[in-house]
């Protein structure tokens, strides 16, 4: 199968100066091919969770992956920019992880805003799933008064209804 990539691509390049210009740095519809596609999309995946990670690690103090799985994402994004510098040098933070070897990512774009925004819905959604957003609350019930299930006021049994019902 043959692509007219003579006519298409015109229309790309003024699909990319589009997303450019409204801000958009992350792939936009009709700018790889589908062959491109799946590839192009682990690499800014995997460069997106080394920046949060790396933001998270070294200016938030904290961690959400194991050293092990940053370090098993950091090969592998090396490995896919090596294989594939054409698509990699397309892709958001292309110039920042141009040279970079996964060794550490302190010298990454962490100062980025969309690098300091992702990182901190992050965190707040990791502390939801935690409860540390509901800690007042759990407190307040551990101060209540406890009652003894015997001083617990009894409730009335349910009475079956019987009627027209299939259940």
């Amino acid at each position: 199968m043959r692509i007219d990539i003579e006519g298409r691509l015109p229309r790309l390049n003024e699909m990319i100066d589009a997303a450019k210009d409204n801000g958009n740095p992350f792939i936009q519809p009709g700018q790889y091919t589908d062959e491109e596609l799946s590839i192009a999309e682990l690499i800014q995946r995997r460069r997106l969770q080394m920046l949060i990670h790396s933001k998270l690690y070294y200016d938030m103090d904290t961690s959400l992956v194991t050293d092990k799985q940053f370090d098993e994402w950091g090969r592998e994004l090396v490995q896919l920019q090596k294989d594939n510098p054409e698509i990699a040098k397309r892709i958001c933070f292309a110039e920042a992880f141009k040279d970079w070897d996964a060794s550490t990512g302190a010298f990454l774009p962490l100062q980025d805003p969309w690098v300091i925004r992702k990182a901190q819905q992050l965190l707040n959604i990791n502390r939801n799933m935690k409860g540390e957003n509901y800690k007042h609350e759990y407190e307040k019930i551990q101060q209540e008064p406890r009652i003894k299930s015997s001083e617990k006021p009894k409730r009335k049994k349910a009475t079956k209804q019987r009627g027209n019902s299939l259940f």
